[in-house]
């Protein structure tokens, strides 16, 4: 790696000309300055064009799908559009911290590919510890894409599949584990906006169980991988997001029930609940620090 390496920092958006703005600015704070900005439009119907190429900085790059293909292909338009030795995901909702790219190029210089911490309404939304991100770590879920800053090599050989749905993060993820080396900065460096716009996630809490079943393509595809009990688990915990505001908790619980079997079920109930401690136990550390 060079000593000054450029960064394409890609950014997919769709509908989000209200606030992809404030990604990109998000991007042009950084104290590390050799970057490059590709944004990636996949068939806006609103005037996401017209903000983006109304910020006046050469760094930045407006591609446009002509037809709407779906988050994986845009982001593997993005990484083969990139020119940059590194390459970083941020999603048009979301923002960086100004130290992200600096922090973690010096991380990257002894692994493949970086991730940090993502802050969510004060609560970081994964903890982890340890200074790799192994094999073992993705059996237990994912981790934010707009984390992640990779050397172009791995990402070029790996891409995101681009017949699933959800999760294709995740199956990246695991992919790029098999083959290279993932680093971790303990640091919250990303920050996740959760707010009452539409997102993918968000929108489960409206589906029914067949409509999110769909949604476990990617828990299929590494069904080997994580193993009958895993699988299981993760399958429930698909079939019960946003259960807690759910209007059909019983009928929802009762088609996991059918799919799953009951221990998966509780076990899924109950780490959503471990889970929500969690946060509050997180946020008042963060908020103290």
């Amino acid at each position: 790696m060079t000593a000054d390496p450029l960064v394409s920092v890609i950014i997919p958006t769709y509908k989000r000309a209200v606030l992809v703005q404030r990604a990109i600015e998000s991007v042009l704070r950084q104290t590390y300055r050799n970057i490059e900005i590709l944004v990636v439009d996949d068939e806006s119907p609103d005037d996401t064009a017209s903000v983006v190429k109304a910020i006046p900085d050469s760094r930045i790059k407006y591609i446009r799908h002509e037809k709407n293909k779906g988050l994986p292909a845009v982001r593997n338009t993005g990484i083969r559009a990139a020119q940059g030795e590194l390459i970083a995901f941020l999603d048009d909702d979301d923002e960086w911290r100004e130290d992200k790219l600096d922090k973690q190029i010096r991380a990257i210089k002894d692994c493949d590919a970086v991730l940090c911490i993502g802050m969510s309404n004060g609560y970081p939304q994964r903890v982890h510890k340890n200074p790799r991100v192994s094999l073992d770590d993705l059996k237990m879920g994912s981790f934010n894409p707009s984390a992640l800053l990779a050397k172009a090599y791995v990402l070029r050989d790996v891409l995101f599949d681009e017949n699933l749905k959800q999760g294709e993060d995740w199956d990246a993820f695991i992919r790029i584990a098999q083959r290279y080396t993932i680093g971790w900065v303990a640091e919250p460096l990303l920050i996740y906006n959760d707010g009452g716009h539409a997102r993918m996630t968000n929108e489960a809490r409206y589906l029914t169980g067949p409509e999110l079943e769909k949604r476990a393509a990617m828990l299929h595809k590494h069904r080997d991988f994580f193993g009958e009990k895993l699988f299981m688990f993760h399958v429930a915990d698909t079939l019960l997001s946003y259960i807690g505001s759910r209007p059909n908790k019983l009928q929802s619980i009762a088609y996991a029930v059918r799919r799953c079997g009951v221990k998966p079920v509780v076990f899924a109930v109950f780490d959503k609940i471990r889970r929500r401690f969690q946060r509050h136990m997180w946020t008042g550390i963060w908020e103290q620090n």
